[in-house]
């Protein structure tokens, strides 16, 4: 039997959850996963008795819902590799086939899979870690401490890591809280992964509410938030941005997103035939407000107002307000 990894691979969620989430919210994130094509139930529909919760999930639809989240279904559908196992339904066999190739998953031995065996809370924790982009063959964590790692991660409550076996309203909540999670070392979570490698569609994403749309604030991450909050309204045919406390109007550089998300940086002039001009009432150089011209009235933008060092070199960007929507 080739050697493979003692276990599978999923994801996780940024922030921790709950104590204990209720059956109602279980049901809600489940299609969550239905809508986005991450999860299947037992019927042609979705329904709740479809999902099973009061039963125990499989290892064999944990390897299912590893593939789905790692965004491989298609290519497992594609490839179907196969695999050695006697055991192993039909419907599972692309699944753990595509695992089995990809040094993913182990049999219980060279030809018994345990397919229709309980799987454990530890193990599914195991391939959720794995799929964020942590090594337990590095260090990251340890496979006899994975469920408390991914508690302290925002992977599962409490309650879930003092369980043995997984059941399949834990394996939805896990999913779930996977989603959201950011992979280790990055700041893009895993629905944006999913999004970006087309295993998921985007409109779905954003639509179920489990993906945010991009922030202006995300294009200057890296940037202080210490200029203090700002406010928009339209009046007198411009854009009036108002500062919560007067800034200094040197270096100074207005950026708006709008409805096609692309983030662009609007031109400084001092006079209203030009982009924007600057309304004093503080001491010398010091300003409360900005009047934004040449914006398309029927549009919604975001606003954001970068500082820098120099007028004219952008790089040197030491603070950034908070965003005002219009």
């Amino acid at each position: 039997m080739k050697k493979r990894l003692i276990s599978l691979v999923l994801a996780a969620f940024i922030g921790i959850t709950p104590m204990c989430v209720s059956a109602d919210e279980t049901v809600s994130r489940a299609k969550v996963l239905y809508d986005l094509g991450l999860l299947k139930g037992t019927g042609s529909s979705f329904s709740q008795e479809g999902l099973e919760l009061a039963r125990n999930a499989t290892r064999a639809e944990v390897c299912t819902t590893v593939v789905r989240m790692l965004g491989k279904e298609n290519k497992a559908n594609y490839q179907a590799n196969a695999h050695p196992f006697t055991d192993v339904p039909q419907w599972a066999g692309n699944y753990i086939g595509w695992l089995y190739e990809n040094y993913l998953v182990n049999g219980v031995s060279d030809t018994y899979f345990g397919a229709q065996d309980v799987a454990t809370v530890q193990q599914f924790a195991t391939m959720l870690l794995r799929v964020l982009g942590f090594s337990d063959a590095k260090g990251d964590f340890n496979y006899s401490g994975a469920a408390s790692f991914a508690q302290s991660y925002g992977l599962l409550t409490a309650d879930m890591a003092n369980r043995y076996e997984l059941s399949r309203s834990d394996m939805i909540n896990m999913c779930y809280n996977a989603l959201r999670l950011n992979i280790n070392n990055s700041n893009r979570k895993l629905i944006r992964k999913l999004c970006d490698e087309g295993a998921v569609a985007e409109y779905l994403a954003e639509s179920t509410g489990i993906l945010k749309p991009p922030s202006i604030a995300d294009s200057f991450a890296d940037v202080p938030a210490t200029i203090g909050g700002i406010s928009v309204s339209y009046s007198s045919g411009c854009h009036n941005i108002y500062f919560d406390e007067y800034v200094e109007e040197f270096g100074l550089r207005v950026f708006v997103c709008g409805e096609d998300g692309i983030v662009k940086e609007v031109s400084l002039a001092n006079t209203e035939k030009g982009k924007i001009s600057y309304l004093g009432g503080g001491s010398a150089g010091y300003i409360k407000e900005l009047r934004v011209y040449g914006l398309d009235r029927s549009e919604k933008y975001s606003f954001i107002v970068v500082k820098t060092t120099s007028e004219d070199v952008l790089y040197n960007m030491v603070a950034r307000s908070g965003v005002a929507n219009n």
